[in-house]
């Protein structure tokens, strides 16, 4: 007999997985008996109902897609109990009720973007780049009562590579859902499954993934005093996109000496070329660097790296040679901006 299977999300990550299990119906022999996915928001400049990611592609697909605004409704509940699914399949979406999640016979399953039990919780993709982290992945688990803790089902593990932002991630990981999928299905479904419980006695106070908000994307005072530019880079690159705010001071010489000094808040949207010398003396600040090649570099003296790409506030995306040639005045008389507290 045919199983049936439940699929929950909302992001755009959520559409890979749901295209992955739209596929294999034929051939792990179920059925996509429904979508659930958040109802229609009023967002944008006209201030209109808007779709998520996820209803657009269930209807481009002909699945039934339920929008419940309370999880626990009796009406939705009934509903979904009515379908008499075997699976429910979890990716990106809110944390599930214990009477939701335990209606399918087999049980729900979540896909994480971590290797759980690193970065539990909302933003796992932009912390495990913040963190320095080589490594990332996905995890299968089944849910249980306490977010990202259940038994893992199977890990799938990438490679970060050093210039990546938390939006290569994000893409490497969602191109990767398909095979997560597969893999989950070929355990869960043939039932040739070896779970693997996580580990409670961890510590995991530095390894977890909390939701960021508007104001975590402000490149922090405390990174500048410290003066490591390793962890700058890191946090720029986790933070993009859309990335980070910091505002900066522009020190300008004209022909007569005279100096001026002028402040621009920007985004800086994407860094590269991380480099370390050898037998430098660091210097007492962190400062802006440009260089003749119209590159723009932040340092302290021995670790350095490129602006690639920055936006002045209700800007467009410009590279840092477009920067050099539309703001550096004097380009033959300074190479140094400060950054400054954006507060100030």
């Amino acid at each position: 007999m045919r199983k049936k299977i439940i699929f929950c999300g909302t992001p755009e990550f959520s559409i890979a997985s749901l295209n992955s299990l739209f596929q294999r119906q034929t051939e792990f022999y179920y059925d996509l008996v429904g979508i659930i996915t958040i109802p229609d928001q009023i967002a944008g400049r006209g201030q209109k109902k808007q779709q998520s990611p996820v209803k657009k592609e269930a209807n481009n697909l002909n699945i039934h897609v339920y929008e419940p605004k309370n999880l626990n409704d009796d009406i939705f509940l009934h509903s979904i109990k009515a379908l008499k699914p075997d699976l429910i399949i979890v990716v990106a979406f809110k944390k599930l009720p214990e009477i939701l999640f335990n209606i399918p016979t087999i049980g729900t399953i979540n896909i994480h973007a971590s290797l759980l039990p690193k970065y539990r919780g909302a933003a796992p993709i932009n912390w495990a780049i913040i963190n320095g982290e080589k490594q990332s992945g996905l995890t299968t688990f089944f849910i249980n009562n306490t977010i990202d803790t259940g038994d893992i089902i199977t890990q799938i593990k990438i490679k970060i590579e050093p210039e990546w932002n938390a939006g290569d991630l994000y893409t490497v990981l969602m191109d990767h859902s398909d095979q997560i999928i597969k893999d989950t299905l070929e355990i869960v479904l043939q039932k040739n499954q070896t779970l693997i419980k996580q580990n409670e006695h961890e510590n995991h106070k530095s390894k977890y993934a909390p939701k960021l908000k508007k104001q975590d994307f402000v490149l922090p005072l405390s990174l500048l005093k410290s003066k490591s530019i390793i962890d700058i880079y890191n946090f720029i690159r986790g933070m993009s996109p859309p990335g980070v705010k910091p505002s900066i001071s522009i020190h300008h010489i004209d022909i007569n000496k005279k100096k001026s000094m002028i402040k621009k808040h920007i985004i800086i949207t994407r860094v590269n070329n991380f480099k370390n010398k050898e037998y430098q003396v660091i210097e007492s600040y962190i400062y802006i660097y440009v260089t003749y090649k119209n590159e723009i570099r932040i340092t302290n003296g021995v670790s350095s790296f490129n602006i690639m790409k920055l936006k002045l506030e209700n800007g467009k995306e410009i590279s840092a040679k477009e920067f050099y040639n539309g703001f550096i005045k004097t380009k033959h008389n300074i190479n140094k901006m400060s950054i400054i507290d954006r507060n100030n």
